[in-house]
């Protein structure tokens, strides 16, 4: 508790708030903007136009493209404070190992993480109600998406604090961050194998919706392999958090 506190009181001094703000304005806007075209609208009342369906496609899109780039940016923002400070050391000091300090830093990212995804999803839900969308909506699938969205952003989110922890330059994990936004939005088109071969493609493995031959499918998401990778990636954190204790102890 006492390390989590002191990660908070680090993200008011970083200006977290405002910059996860900005980003679920953008990536509301970017996902909402087919709305507001004379052909989407025409639809608005027409299940078969599947209005929902495209805008929810829209959002794994947008969101496959965002959030690497915004896990990587939090990671590096929260670590980098600790290489420029000696904060490794001063914490040690006062009692918290490096690993136990990064495992902090998850946790409080990935509350930040869980509501930046409820209320963008929530934006994005209530644009299209708003912009005038009279197809009944299918509550669950968003729910669903949304929790699977937050779990991937999670575990790439442990990857990321984990390299800017070992890492000194932070342009490095940055550099990643900006990879792993193409690899998310390429992994939607790619063949579902390639695509559990990589961590960003599990946006792509979770994604609701698929293009079919002539109209939008609702499919399963990958459930099953979401578990694994969240299980691999578990392990491969708490190993790393644990040999860091041991490192730098």
């Amino acid at each position: 508790m006492r390390a989590a506190v002191l990660e908070v009181q680090k993200m008011r001094r970083l200006r977290v708030a405002p910059m996860c703000a900005v980003m679920v304005a953008a990536v509301t806007a970017l996902t909402c903007a087919g709305l507001m075209s004379d052909s989407a609208r025409a639809g608005f009342g027409d299940p078969a136009a599947q209005p929902w369906e495209t805008l929810l496609l829209s959002y794994v899109l947008v969101s496959a493209m965002t959030s690497p780039l915004l896990v990587a940016v939090l990671a590096s923002r929260q670590v980098d404070v600790e290489h420029q400070g000696r904060g490794w050391m001063l914490s040690q000091v006062a009692g918290l190992s490096p690993g136990r300090l990064c495992r902090a830093k998850a946790a409080v990212l990935g509350a930040v993480l869980a509501a930046l995804v409820a209320v963008q999803t929530s934006l994005v839900v209530a644009a299209g109600l708003a912009a005038g969308i009279t197809v009944p909506l299918q509550a669950g699938i968003w729910v669903r998406y949304a929790v699977c969205l937050f779990l991937v952003d999670l575990a790439l989110l442990c990857l990321h604090i984990w390299l800017a922890a070992r890492v000194d330059n932070q342009l490095v994990g940055m550099g990643i961050g900006l990879l792993g936004s193409f690899c998310g939005v390429f992994s939607l088109l790619m063949p579902p194998a390639l695509a559990r071969a990589l961590p960003w493609g599990y946006y792509a493995v979770v994604s609701p919706v698929a293009m079919g031959e002539d109209a939008l499918r609702v499919i399963t998401p990958g459930y099953g392999w979401l578990t694994v990778f969240l299980l691999v990636v578990a392990a491969l954190f708490g190993a790393a958090c644990h040999r860091f204790d041991r490192t730098e102890g």
